[in-house]
């Protein structure tokens, strides 16, 4: 295999890399506007200039709160390449949610959407800043709450009249100026939030090696120049970046990057655009299949893509009705910077249904026993394990989490169940910790129960996550009230879903007298609450979403 060009090298050496290498090729497509490599540079070049302007520098946070659209791929690699870490925020977060994120980082400045997107991301950052409309210009915004965020970057023009906000066309730059570009690979470069099994939400602080990750990816479905992404998953998540982006501009590929999913419209621009990959949610293809004039589509130049889902029939779905025959099976998480194992896309499909693959280059998988950490024998269950350079720093300012998360001589312990199969694959079975995943998301079964129990008539509460062909895994959560309580489960949900962002919210919540408890322990028994959902749910006939 030839050596990896990214290996060692930091972000701005990476983007001059593929500038350089790719110049003229199409590198983005984002509606009607379209960049080259050179322009994709150029924007880049030109944010981290007015990053500079705002003050930022090294080691300085940046919280980049934006929906799919090109200036979160350009601030957030504009950040990097000048030493600055780029704190990549879920859109669906809670007000709350989002504000713990912000402090817990220390982000200096936060970039946020204007008038038009989805929801009102200016609006709600002055409900969590108050005191911006007495800040004046220049002055820090975020007050007692905030005591270290210094601006409020808006994209877009916004009604929204504060002095304090800073409109991101106004920043004066001179495109001249010297870029002052971070030298060490190994420094920090990007903080994602990934809900564990702690109540609250960790920072998994990856470095620049995250590029010499992104160069491996493609190898395994033979990626050329002339390969295109159609990428509408959102790109707050490691699957879009790393996965996504990142790997198909490190081999010279391009991106069609959408900012929301309408089933016709994917369809219309697979078929005009060529795309040769997708990135796809189960509820996707099952949207595009229900489609009256599917057949009219020609997807004909459809190859190969990841649908998030461990569901086989999810996958033959696309094989078949899709044509997407070279799919890709792969596992890893934001902590691995993404993918570690992958499998070929030319591997038989009983192959590829049958594991995640093996690991890529300099990146060792094992399989061990949770509590001993010792190495297991091909074909037992035990915790998948990972050590590398694609291992995440820590969390941030989380040591104690940081140490529990990793064992005496550096192997990463993922917290999932797995086997090393006899051919060296390797098979993600679920999550061994008490959480899911929903959407392709982690879910924190912890932080959800505190949730639910701040309601002041809940007494205690136990979540849990059942599969789900759709989803993955949908959430349920069992409640016991405080007495004399009369708060219905729907009057539950209500109240949680002002709390926590909607893939975090359970599809059901179930009233009980009492949690089946493990002698001695005094543990609450969720093997048992899943068989007592799923009565429940078969004894109403209930629908699962």
């Amino acid at each position: 295999m030839p050596m990896n060009k990214f290996t060692g090298k930091t972000y701005a050496e990476s983007i001059a890399i593929i500038a350089d290498t790719w110049g003229e090729r199409e590198a983005l497509i984002y509606g009607s506007r379209r960049y080259t490599y050179r322009q994709v540079k150029q924007e880049i070049d030109n944010a981290s200039r007015k990053l500079q302007s705002l003050g930022l520098r090294k080691g300085d946070k940046v919280a980049i709160w934006l929906p799919n659209r090109p200036e979160l791929l350009f601030v957030w690699l504009a950040a990097g390449q000048i030493g600055l870490t780029a704190v990549i925020m879920n859109t669906r977060l809670r007000l709350e949610e989002a504000g713990y994120q912000i402090v817990q980082s220390d982000s200096r400045a936060v970039i946020v959407a204007g008038d038009g997107a989805f929801r009102d991301f200016v609006g709600e950052l002055v409900e969590l800043c108050p005191d911006i409309s007495s800040v004046a210009p220049g002055e820090k915004c975020g007050g007692e709450g905030f005591p270290v965020l210094d601006h409020i970057v808006v994209l877009d023009p916004t009604s929204h009249d504060h002095s304090a906000l800073i409109q991101w066309d106004a920043i004066d730059f001179n495109t001249e100026t010297p870029l002052d570009y971070e030298k060490d690979p190994d420094s920090p470069a990007l903080i994602v939030y990934s809900s564990g099994t702690t109540a609250l939400p960790k920072g998994a602080l990856l470095s620049h090696s995250i590029w010499r990750k992104a160069g491996d990816h493609g190898a395994r479905f033979y990626q050329t120049p002339d390969d295109k992404l159609y990428l509408c998953v959102p790109l707050f998540s490691i699957l879009s970046t790393v996965n996504g982006v990142m790997t198909f501009w490190a081999g010279g590929s391009s991106v069609v990057l959408e900012d929301r999913f309408d089933a016709e419209k994917m369809m219309a621009t697979i078929e005009r655009e060529k795309c040769t990959a997708a990135y796809l949610l189960p509820l996707m293809t099952q949207r595009a299949l229900e489609l009256p004039n599917f057949q009219d589509f020609d997807l004909s130049s459809l190859r190969t893509g990841i649908i998030l889902s461990t569901d086989p029939d999810a996958y033959m779905q696309v094989y078949e009705k899709l044509g997407m025959k070279g799919f890709i099976t792969s596992y890893g998480m934001t902590e691995t910077s993404s993918a570690c194992v992958r499998t070929w896309s030319d591997d038989s499909v009983e192959v590829r249904l049958g594991g995640h693959g093996k690991p890529l280059p300099d990146i060792e998988v094992r399989v061990a026993d949770q509590v001993t950490n010792i190495e297991l024998p091909r074909g037992e269950t035990g915790e998948i394990q990972v050590r590398g350079y694609n291992t995440m720093l820590g969390y941030y300012k989380k040591p104690e989490e940081t140490a529990r998360a990793f064992t005496e001589d550096r192997w990463y312990k993922t917290g999932d169940a797995g086997i090393h199969q006899e051919d060296g694959s390797f098979r993600f079975l679920r999550r061994l910790t008490d959480g899911y995943k929903h959407k392709g998301f982690n879910v924190s079964a912890a932080e959800v129960e505190v949730a639910i129990e701040r309601h002041p008539e809940v007494k205690s509460a136990a979540v849990l996550g059942l599969p789900d062909k759709t989803f993955g895994y949908i959430g349920i959560a069992y409640v016991i009230l405080t007495e004399g309580a009369d708060v219905t489960p729907e009057a539950l949900l209500v109240y949680v879903k002002e709390h926590l962002a909607s893939f975090k919210i359970p599809a059901h919540i179930f009233i009980t007298d009492a949690f089946p408890m493990t002698a001695g322990t005094e543990k609450v028994q969720k093997f048992k609450l899943r068989d007592m959902a799923l009565q429940e749910l078969a004894k109403h006939s209930a629908k699962v979403l």
